[in-house]
């Protein structure tokens, strides 16, 4: 359909470049070999011949016939691809697994995972609860993980209200490539990191991770956690795509009106 749309507002736009050609019907025909022109205008009855060397006339009025038929096609095509996607439904494929008795679904790998399938190979392959620093303040959340903060406590709280998969804690190995020329040798590592939540966005399958910074207003914090925002980009988690950060001070507490729009925005 986006194609089709395309191709709709293409072929408008050349039309609009002939609008002030006569409106009427081009005949082609072809007498000794070579192609001939006659033009009836509308309200004529008669049609003129329009001689070869009126060729600029001509190439405009054949490529109107032209782009004129392409849009009857287009709009035919639009019409049937539309009255296709009201009838069509992909639920009723994935109900075709959900009916089964359950006997059979232990059997079947289903061609489309239900959301079920999808949460459950997500927690598998992101495990929490992996940085090895220890906890020294612990708030319990409401799924019962223990959490260093306050803040992190609302957090992990309201993404279970929203019922959004999340990990606290995981791991990211990061591929560090820091070439030091020293005349001998370039040196690379890995180096693994523990931002504060994991998240599911079940809708398109992407994993999103959250770090909230809590003190902000603490120069030597802010500098080491602005620090690693630049290494998570070098390495593909880009803010406000694939990463999200929130932030509070002493003074000013996290917002949850802004944690919410955040949510809304990101995962639903």
């Amino acid at each position: 359909m986006a194609e089709i749309n395309h191709l709709v507002k293409e072929v408008d736009n050349r039309l609009k470049k002939s609008k002030n050609l006569e409106e009427g019907k081009l005949r082609v025909c072809s007498s000794h070999g070579y192609p001939q022109y006659h033009f009836r205008a509308v309200g004529d009855e008669k049609e003129i011949y329009i001689p070869a060397s009126e060729k600029d006339k001509i190439k405009a009025l054949v490529q109107r016939e032209y782009d004129q038929k392409i849009k009857r096609e287009l709009e035919q095509s639009s019409k049937k691809l539309q009255k296709f996607l009201t009838s069509y439904d992909v639920n009723n494929i994935e109900a075709i697994y959900e009916k089964l008795h359950v006997g059979s679904k232990n059997l079947i790998d289903p061609i489309i995972p239900t959301k079920e399938m999808i949460i459950e190979k997500w927690y598998a392959d992101h495990p929490g609860d992996k940085n090895p620093f220890q906890k020294d303040a612990t708030v319990t959340t409401k799924r019962g993980e223990l959490v260093r903060s306050k803040s992190e406590k609302i957090l992990a709280d309201m993404f279970y209200d929203y019922q959004i998969p999340y990990q606290y804690e995981p791991c990211i190995e990061l591929n560090i490539d820091n070439t030091r020329y020293t005349g001998e040798y370039s040196m690379k590592y890995s180096k693994k990191i523990y931002p504060d939540f994991a998240i599911l966005n079940v809708k398109n399958g992407k994993t999103v991770y959250w770090e909230h910074l809590g003190l902000v207003d603490d120069d030597s914090y802010a500098t080491k956690n602005f620090s690693k925002i630049i290494e998570y980009e070098k390495h593909g988690l880009i803010l406000g795509d694939n990463l999200i950060i929130t932030m509070e001070t002493r003074e000013k507490p996290l917002d949850v009106r802004l944690v919410k729009i955040k949510i809304k925005g990101f995962l639903e």
